[in-house]
């Protein structure tokens, strides 16, 4: 066996792999040199179906193989699910076979599974995604592991699992951040994922701060709670109805626009999200977004609401789409909009959009 290995490179790989399969391959190509095993692997382990678990990337292991775990093996691989739920723990199934499944239904499924070419001895370390979805790292071997050979990949995966915990948060940041532009045409302040009844699935920490900040919603106990009963009614109701990509809607004191997009619509995400049938909400503060509202209250002495009603209908021509998109009735839409008017003295709407477009180019 080789020499231990710093693992200085592969720590150096798991900072650079977000966004990269080849690092991801390369990485899992360096651990098994390192530490003389014959494959690796890292799945993404549904702790709720088994059958949905998936490799995300492999190294020496065949698309043949894959493809038979991924249409059964899965359901047999009793010493993945074991660490799923005991995260952050390194096991040896070498070491502690006889005490791991003690249940008579894991005993059954663990005399069918079948390693990947006779790679019967494995080590594996576990990530928690979500409540119900794990990052499972494996390594797998023909031949049984020394004493010495253990305790060098116990040595390795100890102190590359804060790494590999980076790397994959890294990852879900690239995978949505990448794509929200496609989705939002204006920046947004921060998104958290939900599922239909607005449980976090996933929250990213460099928006925390943002979120904490807003009007319109707290987080509370890993839920979003929403301040206004009938905008959350409305946001609701589009999840319940989501056959649209992205949905949008104002907060009725417009302190922010919320951004629905069905995680679905992403592409390309690796089975790394684990939110298939959640919900990217994201968030928009208006003054940040659009400084126009603040151009018309100092310049022609608009109410925010008359501002806001102004600039929605430069972008949308209709009072009805700015009444659902600013959740106010069409009628106060109408009377906004004739006030605006007024204010900057012009006597149509196709005045009005000339000089909002001229006042929004400054």
């Amino acid at each position: 066996m080789n020499q231990y290995v710093s693992n200085t490179d592969v720590n150096s790989l798991l900072a650079n792999a977000p966004g990269n399969v080849v690092v991801w391959q390369r990485f899992l190509a360096e651990l098994i040199q390192q530490l003389n095993c014959d494959s690796s692997a890292l799945l993404i382990t549904n702790l709720v179906n088994l059958e949905d678990t998936k490799f995300l990337f492999s190294e020496n292991i065949s698309p043949a193989y894959q493809e038979q775990y991924q249409n059964g093996l899965n359901k047999l691989d009793s010493f993945n699910y074991f660490i799923s739920n005991n995260p952050k723990h390194i096991f040896c199934n070498q070491r502690f076979e006889d005490s791991y499944f003690a249940d008579n239904y894991f005993e059954e499924i663990k005399s069918n599974f079948v390693p990947p070419l006779e790679q019967k001895y494995r080590f594996g370390v576990s990530i928690p995604c979500n409540r119900s979805h794990a990052l499972n790292l494996l390594l797998n071997s023909k031949e049984a592991f020394t004493d010495e050979q253990q305790q060098d990949i116990i040595r390795t995966l100890e102190s590359i699992i804060p790494a590999l915990e980076k790397a994959m948060h890294g990852e879900q940041r690239y995978k949505i951040n990448s794509q929200l532009p496609h989705y939002i045409s204006d920046h947004y302040d921060g998104y958290i994922i939900v599922d239909h009844q607005l449980n976090i699935l996933f929250s990213d920490s460099l928006y925390t701060p943002i979120l904490d900040q807003l009007e319109c919603m707290q987080i509370s106990e890993n839920q979003i709670q929403i301040q206004n009963p009938a905008l959350k009614q409305q946001l609701f109701s589009l999840i319940e109805n989501s056959n649209k990509q992205v949905s949008s809607i104002y907060n009725q004191c417009q302190s922010c626009q919320i951004t629905l997009i069905t995680i679905n619509t992403l592409e390309n995400l690796y089975q790394w999200e684990c939110y298939k049938d959640g919900f990217i909400l994201t968030f928009t503060h208006d003054k940040a977004k659009n400084p126009s509202i603040n151009r018309l209250i100092e310049l022609h002495q608009l109410s925010r609401c008359e501002a806001i009603c102004a600039l929605n209908f430069m972008k949308t021509p209709s009072i009805a789409d700015v009444a659902n998109h600013t959740f106010r009735s069409q009628e106060t839409v109408r009377n906004h909009i004739k006030h605006a008017m007024q204010k900057m003295e012009v006597h149509s709407q196709a005045e009005l959009m000339k000089k909002l477009i001229t006042l929004a180019a400054l």
